[in-house]
């Protein structure tokens, strides 16, 4: 799993570990040989000098990766080193259509287990690759091929769905991909890429819901409709389309509302005054379907924990940094709080008693009121994800259905296309 302290503060290998003579003498390899060789080739030359140790033909490149594999820090070093060479081959082939396949072709060389040689040194180098397996840096790798692989079935076919494991399904929720593909050593072209390779998702199920949605609108359907791009069942999808983005509070939508709070909350004489009144404009859409939430117990440890919250700011007039960490300190309470040892049982308690829709729009309206906290929501999920994406969809239904609803959530709340809805 990616800590969160990687992923807040950037590359820490990059940045406090300058290149040695060997690592540069790799990165420069393959950054020559990407420009002269097809996608195929390199992947023979890749193969062929981490996984065989075959250095025959290049006998300064062999020393660099021997004296690397030797190295005193070999064991902290050889992983960030592996995931740079193949970015180098990776970045410079998602700038080339014709070669996409090539990117989950590298990946998979990692599933090789055959034997190799018996010399010393081609032996080191396998154990560090059995390391690198388990390391943040492969599991990320790995998520990206199954990104670029066609997927055999239809993104809507449940059952099938259901029979699959979690990671299978991280291609239909681009919210994930930062927080899920990057690593801590992640170079700014790679997030380039990543964050590009994210806005074609995003776009394309913006499109996809729109025209779903659209149709459904129509009082005499033309032939061919828009096909259902989610897991939800139809009626599922229609009411979450509904309430994300049709008027349900007092005649506003969810947008309207969050406007109109940001409006409201800048007569609050001081943070402390804004803290209740930001727990009534969470509460009151759930409340206004489930009375029980105007004051049940839920909504009385919510109302306590944010008037503990950054109680040192109380006195203090509001801030743009008062408002985004103030909003994170939510997200952790709803969803998710720390990452090395996730509890989430109110989360859960939450979509067991007021269900997906109302429960996805409580964490709507947070992240819509402060735009800044939108990727620490992305990262609670990202947590819950990496923590079940070996498990079968059909034993988490819960996740599912929730990654389903936020991804429908902020792609029609936050898309920069132009469709309506």
């Amino acid at each position: 799993m990616v800590s969160e302290d990687s992923l807040d503060g950037g590359s820490s290998y990059s940045v406090y570990s300058p290149n040695t003579a060997e690592e540069e003498v790799l990165y420069q390899y393959f950054q020559h040989w990407r420009r002269q060789e097809s996608a195929h080739q390199l992947l023979e030359r890749f193969r062929s000098l981490f996984l065989e140790g075959n250095v025959d033909t290049d006998h300064q490149v062999g020393a660099a990766l021997f004296g690397l594999s030797t190295s005193q820090d070999a064991e902290h070093k050889f992983k960030y080193v592996l995931n740079r060479c193949c970015y180098i081959l990776i970045n410079y082939w998602y700038g080339q259509s014709r070669d996409h396949w090539a990117i989950p072709e590298l990946i998979a060389l990692f599933d090789d287990r055959t034997t190799v040689s018996s010399v010393a040194q081609v032996q080191r180098v396998r154990a560090l690759l059995r390391q690198f397996l388990a390391s943040e840096q492969y599991v990320a790798l790995d998520r990206l091929r199954r990104i670029f692989l066609a997927p055999k079935e239809s993104p809507a076919n449940l059952a099938i769905a259901g029979e699959q494991p979690l990671a299978s399904r991280i291609r239909y929720y681009p919210f994930l991909y930062d927080t899920s593909l990057l690593t801590q050593d992640s170079g700014q072209e790679q997030a380039k890429n990543i964050g590009d390779l994210r806005l074609k998702a995003e776009a394309n199920l913006g499109i996809c819901l729109a025209r779903y949605h659209n149709y459904g609108l129509q009082t005499r359907p033309s032939a061919g409709a828009a096909s259902n791009p989610t897991l939800l069942e139809a009626s599922e999808l229609t009411a979450a389309l509904n309430y994300y983005t049709g008027k349900v509070d007092q005649g506003r939508t969810q947008k309207d509302s969050a406007s109109w709070f940001q409006t409201y909350s800048k007569t609050a004489r001081c943070f402390r005054d804004f803290k209740d009144e930001f727990v009534d404009y969470l509460i009151a859409p759930i409340a206004a379907v489930d009375p029980r939430y105007s004051n049940n117990t839920f909504t009385r440890n919510l109302r306590q924990h944010l008037r503990d919250t950054m109680a040192n700011f109380d006195d203090q007039q509001l801030s743009r940094y008062i408002h985004t960490r103030f909003c994170q300190q939510v997200l952790n309470f709803l969803v998710v709080d720390n990452p090395q040892r996730p509890v989430f049982r109110r989360f859960c308690h939450l979509l067991e008693d007021i269900g997906y829709t109302l429960t996805i729009g409580l964490l709507l309206r947070v992240v819509l009121f402060c735009s800044e906290a939108k990727p620490w929501l992305e990262r609670r999920f990202s947590v819950l994800f990496n923590l079940h994406e070996q498990r079968l969809c059909k034993d988490v239904p819960w996740l599912v259905q929730s990654l389903e609803h936020l991804n429908i959530a902020l792609v029609t709340n936050f898309n920069q296309i132009g469709y309506q809805f």
